[in-house]
């Protein structure tokens, strides 16, 4: 669920464009449980913790790609199955942080430089939120 944005622009800052309700993981959920919460949840980013800590994400597509690949692995497998033999750890990316008060033009900036599809919000080592490319789409269409 995203925050009202008002008359948001590209110097709005990306606290108040950011999705705050986040389903997340941990680094050794298997990749079964992510695709169930994917599908229960409707969600395409998942940041990953270990001992409370954000160590990574994965995107929908990072998800898509282990599972083909864990079928490729584990042809005599049911595809659940073939899903609960990977680990999140084992296919999730570093995340990319920025705090709450970057603009969207500038948070828009390191999506594009870096390549990736989200980033994390946080102050002081505390996940606040995330920021996907639709939420900079959204925020930028309502100018």
């Amino acid at each position: 669920m995203n925050s009202a944005v008002g008359a948001a622009d590209s110097d709005a800052p990306v606290g108040r464009v950011m999705t705050k309700e986040l389903v997340t993981l941990k680094v050794d959920d298997t990749l079964r449980l992510a695709d169930d919460m994917l599908n229960l949840a409707h969600v395409h980013h998942f940041p990953v913790f270990e001992g409370g800590r954000v160590v990574g994400v994965i995107h929908q597509s990072d998800l898509l790609h282990a599972s083909m690949a864990s079928l490729i692995r584990h042809p005599n497998d049911s595809p659940r199955a073939a899903l609960g033999a990977v680990v999140v750890k084992d296919v999730m990316k570093p995340a990319t942080m920025v705090s709450s008060d970057v603009s969207v033009r500038d948070a828009a900036g390191i999506m594009v430089d870096r390549g990736v599809e989200c980033l994390l919000v946080v102050e002081d080592e505390k996940l606040l939120g995330l920021v996907s490319r639709t939420d900079l789409l959204r925020a930028l269409a309502q100018r």
